[in-house]
């Protein structure tokens, strides 16, 4: 009974917290990481890679992506940032 009630409760936590951006990131996909960020509008681009707010909790997933070892997430990341977009106007 309480290992159930402790899986429903972890499922919850993981579902609601997680992004595309972070699914992405422990999948170590440069190509999933680059879909999810174009889902963006591009004046936030760089907020739902650098910030990641859970309930009161916030992460950096570009951080999270260098601490857990997912290179391929994280060169994907800050090449992104580093584009120089057309529509600068907007930033």
């Amino acid at each position: 009974l309480v290992l159930n009630l402790i899986s429903r409760i972890l499922c919850r936590v993981i579902s609601e917290g997680s992004t595309i951006v972070m699914k992405a990131i422990n999948e170590n996909s440069a190509q999933m990481l680059r879909k999810a960020v174009s889902c963006a509008p591009r004046g936030e681009r760089a907020a739902w890679v650098l910030h990641v707010q859970v309930g009161t909790q916030s992460i950096s997933p570009l951080l999270w992506a260098i601490q857990a070892g997912s290179l391929e997430a994280s060169k994907a990341i800050i090449n992104d940032l580093l584009t120089i977009r057309a529509d600068r106007d907007n930033y």
